[in-house]
C-alpha cells in the first residue's frame, strides 16, 4: 500500500481521520471531496488500496482492501486482507499528535474496512484512541458475531464508545439496503452509539 495522500488543516489541527475510498479507486481521488467539505481543522489521510483479483468482478485486478463475493449476508469475508490494512492504518496514526482526535471513515468497501476497524478497536486489537468512525454505503464484515465476541472480550462496550454513522443512498438494490441495516443493527446490540442513515 503506497501514494498515501494528505489533506492538511487550514486552520488549528484537532482531529486526523484516515478516509478509505472504494473499489477501483486511489487516495487521490478523495482529495477534492474532502477538501470541499470546508472543515479546517481535520487533517486527512487518503491511502491507496493494493491491487488485487476482486471475486466480484470476475477475477478483475483493481485497486480494492480486500477481495469480496457479492455483497450479501452469506458473502466470504477476506479476514486476512482486512487485518492486514488494519495494522497499515493503525501505522499511518504512529506520528499523529497524541493530543489530535483520532478517527477512521469511508465509501463503499472502504467503509466495510472502517467499520472492521472500529469493531477491532472494539476488541482492543486496535490500540488507537479512536473517536469517530464514518461509513458511508457500507457494510459491516463479521455482523454475524459482532454481539457474541463483544460481550466475551473485557471492556469491549467502553471502548465501542464511538461514534458511527452508517449511511446508503437510494439504491434499486432493495437487498443491500436490507443488509446495510442489519449490520447498522449489529453495531447498535453490540453497543456502538450508531447514527443510521438513508439518503434521499
Amino acid at each position: 500500500m503506497n501514494n498515501v495522500y494528505i489533506v492538511e488543516p487550514i486552520g488549528v489541527h484537532k482531529a486526523t481521520i484516515v478516509w478509505l475510498h472504494d473499489i477501483g479507486l486511489k487516495g487521490v481521488d478523495s482529495v477534492q471531496p474532502l477538501q470541499s467539505l470546508g472543515l479546517p481543522n481535520i487533517k486527512w489521510i487518503c491511502p491507496t488500496a493494493p491491487t488485487r483479483r476482486v471475486t466480484s468482478l470476475g477475477g478483475e485486478e483493481t485497486t480494492a482492501w480486500c477481495d469480496i463475493t457479492k455483497v450479501s449476508e452469506s458473502m466470504h469475508h477476506d479476514f486476512e486482507a482486512l487485518d492486514n490494512v488494519n495494522s497499515f492504518v493503525a501505522g499511518l496514526f504512529s506520528s499523529e499528535p497524541e493530543h489530535v482526535i483520532k478517527g477512521v471513515g469511508g465509501v463503499g468497501l472502504g467503509a466495510a474496512q472502517a467499520l472492521y476497524f472500529a469493531s477491532n478497536y472494539a476488541f482492543g486489537r486496535v490500540t488507537i484512541n479512536l473517536k469517530i468512525v464514518v461509513g458511508i454505503n457500507g457494510w459491516l464484515p463479521s455482523w454475524t458475531t459482532l454481539r457474541n465476541d463483544m460481550y466475551s472480550a473485557f471492556g469491549t462496550f467502553v471502548r465501542a464508545g464511538s461514534l458511527i454513522l452508517l449511511t446508503y443512498g437510494t439504491s434499486d438494490d432493495v437487498a443491500f439496503s436490507a443488509f446495510a441495516r442489519i449490520c447498522a443493527d449489529s453495531l447498535h446490540l453490540a453497543g456502538f452509539p450508531i447514527i443510521h442513515k438513508q439518503c434521499g
